[in-house]
């Protein structure tokens, strides 16, 4: 929230293990006004430049950061520094001031630039506790479809006591299936067996 509400430039990066909910984080963020949301994968320099200097973003989002490229994690880099971005083709140039926060997640820090990572105020999470992880599946389920705590509970315990999984995925999948309580063991030991395969 501190990081949200600055005025100033505040650039956060979520580094942890798959399942400990770093993208439904950003995907909260992207709600904001004046946000914008892309993914680590599928953006490029260029296009990344277009979004920056039409919507002028106050906060960016960027999901699988690690699998951007490095030559298109470098637009990133003066943004960040300076609120600078800036292009030249086709002996066009254009360049702008942006007061644009940087939020960003990604599994592992191995394949972003050293100068990029020194930009970020990195944040590594740990696994859940099960404590955590049945109060998260509460508040998605219920998020997700209106599931009652008494369901929720059912679903977060099968998940990491049956299925040995600490990934929120698991339980919304299950829940998205599963038609009444009775129907969760069922669910669940229907996707153990053919997951196996």
């Amino acid at each position: 929230m501190r990081a949200i509400s600055s005025e100033k430039q505040t650039h956060i990066l979520l580094c942890g293990p798959p399942a400990c909910a770093k993208s439904l984080f950003l995907q909260e963020l992207a709600k904001l006004n004046d946000s914008y949301f892309t993914l680590g994968s599928t953006s490029t320099k260029s296009g990344m430049v277009d979004a920056l200097f039409e919507l002028e973003p106050r906060f960016l989002t960027i999901d699988e950061l690690e699998k951007m490229s490095v030559k298109d994690q470098t637009v990133l880099m003066s943004l960040m520094e300076g609120g600078i971005i800036s292009e030249t083709k086709h002996r066009r140039t254009r360049q702008a001031q942006l007061n644009t926060s940087v939020f960003a997640a990604s599994n592992s820090t191995d394949n972003l630039l050293p100068p990029l990572l020194t930009r970020f105020s990195v944040l590594k999470l740990q696994p859940y506790s099960f404590e955590e992880f049945k109060e998260i599946t509460r508040r998605i389920l219920f998020r997700e479809g209106g599931i009652d705590a008494a369901s929720s509970d059912i679903i977060s315990d099968t998940v990491w006591n049956k299925m040995k999984s600490a990934n929120l995925r698991d339980c919304v999948r299950i829940a998205h299936m599963a038609r009444s309580k009775d129907d969760i063991p069922w669910v669940a030991s229907t996707l153990m067996k053919y997951s196996k395969v």
